[in-house]
């Protein structure tokens, strides 16, 4: 497992490092973000955990600060929108009825229309960078609202992924030379999901979100041939939290703790939550869908493992990762 998890950091490195090809891009790359909960840092009120995501982390990969989210707009000083805008909010999905029923189309509306005010310029659009999230809210819709089965998860999936990438193409047009994208989550293994019992995943969940990203990376690697300027990256977010949590030989966090939630009743709770554990900074899940603070951190190390000449940590902007 540790040959594994090393192997896989290293090409989820080289990914990133693709995204940004050079010490002086990324100080000057703002970041956009178009997604859902998994990087809204608070357009829909709350963030999803009990302190920094995944955002804040690749944020300060770019020497940028968390991008200003789109609800805070007008507020924003002129020196805050430079470091980009977050569009994402939680429960979007690409179909038009979801959880909050404000697709990726409409945030990448809004994208458009702060270009359209002059807010970010063509020559700001070519040296930024892109990170879109869709981690799931269709399928998991589906499932609960609609009561729908697995099979209906399955029939869903290329059609899904068609309309996501109409959306990546959609944010190419606007000008974006590099996009990433995450993968979906091993959503089996989540809170909820995990059988404690049986100490084991949702398989049947696992392999929706396995055949959701094959497709997805089948769709990434046709839109990079499409000779338009831009490079599609994938992120394998899949493979970063199935090594959080399965390897046994890291000690960060106990490993009777990774598949259980920090909220106590296994709930979307928000960061002010009246039930929530003692200790988030020893959890992986902080609530039934969402990674805790100490979760987003470990999942970022291996999303990029080794961004110092040394193995044992490295100073990056205001943040400080340790990699064991």
């Amino acid at each position: 497992m540790e040959t594994k998890g090393k192997l896989f950091a290293l090409l989820l490195l080289f990914s990133l490092v693709a995204v940004s090809t050079g010490h002086g891009e990324k100080q000057n790359a703002r970041l956009f973000v178009i997604g859902d909960s998994f990087v809204d840092t608070g357009n829909m009120g709350n963030r999803t955990s009990d302190g920094l995501m995944l955002t804040d982390y690749i944020a300060s990969f770019l020497h940028r600060r968390t991008p200003v989210i789109y609800e805070q707009r007008k507020k924003a000083s002129k020196s805050e929108l430079e470091d980009g805008m977050n569009f994402a909010r939680g429960g979007s999905g690409v179909l038009d009825v979801s959880f909050n029923n404000y697709s990726m189309a409409l945030q990448v509306g809004n994208f458009k229309e702060q270009i359209a005010q002059n807010v970010y310029t063509k020559v700001d659009l070519e040296n930024s960078i892109a990170l879109v999230s869709y981690t799931g809210n269709d399928y998991l819709y589906k499932t609960t609202r609609q009561k729908g089965t697995m099979k209906d998860v399955f029939d869903q999936t290329k059609p899904i992924v068609d309309l996501l990438t109409k959306n990546l193409r959609e944010i190419r047009g606007l000008g974006v030379k590099k996009i990433a994208i995450f993968g979906t989550p091993p959503r089996g293994c989540f809170p909820g999901k995990y059988s404690e019992t049986l100490r084991k995943c949702d398989k049947t969940w696992n392999k929706a979100s396995r055949q959701h990203n094959k497709l997805l990376k089948e769709s990434l690697k046709i839109l990079n041939k499409e000779r338009h300027g831009s490079k599609f990256v994938y992120l394998d977010l899949y493979n970063a939290i199935d090594s959080a949590l399965f390897d046994k030989i890291r000690e960060i966090v106990g490993f009777a703790n990774r598949f259980k939630a920090c909220c106590l009743d296994a709930h979307m709770c928000g960061p002010i939550a009246q039930k929530k554990c003692k200790n988030p900074e020893l959890s992986i899940f902080w609530d039934a869908g969402h990674l805790s603070q100490n979760g987003a951190n470990i999942v970022y190390t291996y999303l990029v493992p080794s961004l110092s000449p040394t193995p044992l940590g490295y100073y990056f902007g205001t943040y400080s990762y340790i990699f064991i």
